[in-house]
């Protein structure tokens, strides 16, 4: 069962709190251009980021940069509850614009991943949440400029916990040795995405079945590993369209695809349009 406990708007912000009680793997499209705020109120869930595999637990505050890859997968028990919020740049910025030295763009890069977050702590930002989420349910006057301070307060709050400032623990990748074999695979592909590589000629190079590849891949990222190639390709064909001159025939050939046409139907699968439109929505942005 899902139950959708609060879903609503400001702007670019997104806050959304869902309870869950079965097996639940996200299917959304694994990136995007907001920054993501993620706290579990209840329960438990390994947090695939970029590379690495992480175990969240009740108290674990997330934060992910822009167009990162990531995916939470399920843990023994189904159960969980979580607030998930999804902001741009633009609608705090100028709030934080106020504080020295703070850039919302620098912290999601430098201050990516997980906290667990002690008991004082989980008792902060639970206050934190609680509250945008009521200011955003009763809509009095200004709460948009209060739930953009409170968000505000989340971020500087997040910067003293990274500093070592509050008694929290930054949570560290999983170390089993299943997991520590899929982030070295995760790591190969990240380095060799613009090759030829397949699920095949991975398991030949990490010396395991195909068959097993595929299962263990899955099971802890969340991904096939088809699935997370083409991901990691069409993230850097993304920085390419944005950042680049090179035309669509030479970025799909870059990133690793000889097929302009499957190129741009892998595109268009996860960011839904194709990559001549991305790059002209982006060019009109800047």
């Amino acid at each position: 069962m899902e139950n959708v406990l609060f879903r609503d708007t400001i702007g670019q912000i997104m806050v959304e709190r869902i309870e869950r009680d079965y097996d639940f793997n996200m299917i959304q499209k694994h990136f995007h251009n907001e920054y993501e705020i993620y706290y579990l109120l209840n329960g438990e869930r390994y947090y695939f980021i970029e590379k690495q595999i992480y175990h969240v637990k009740k108290g674990s505050l997330v934060f992910i940069d822009r167009n990162q890859i990531h995916k939470t997968v399920g843990v023994n028990s189904n159960y969980h509850d979580r607030i998930l919020i999804l902001i741009s740049a633009d609608e705090i910025g100028p709030i934080l614009d106020l504080c020295d030295n703070f850039e919302v763009a620098s912290f999601f890069n430098k201050n990516y991943g997980i906290i667990d977050l002690n008991e004082a702590g989980q008792k902060y930002v639970e206050g934190l949440l609680f509250f945008i989420i009521r200011e955003m349910k009763m809509k009095q006057s200004n709460y948009d400029f209060i739930v953009k301070m409170k968000l505000a307060e989340l971020l500087i709050y997040g910067t003293r916990c990274k500093s070592g400032e509050n008694s929290t623990l930054i949570n560290a990748p999983v170390e089993t040795e299943k997991y520590k074999k899929i982030n070295e695979i995760a790591k190969f592909i990240s380095e060799n995405y613009h090759e030829s590589i397949s699920l095949a000629n991975i398991a030949e190079d990490f010396y395991i079945s195909k068959c097993y590849l595929s299962r263990i891949f899955k099971e802890v990222t969340g991904f096939t590993v088809n699935e997370y190639i083409n991901i990691t390709r069409i993230k850097r064909a993304q920085q390419l369209l944005e950042q680049s001159e090179y035309n669509i025939t030479e970025i799909a050939d870059i990133v690793g695809y000889e097929s302009i046409t499957y190129f741009e139907k892998v595109f268009k699968k996860f960011l839904e349009t194709s990559p001549l439109k991305y790059r002209k929505k982006f060019n009109k942005k800047v």
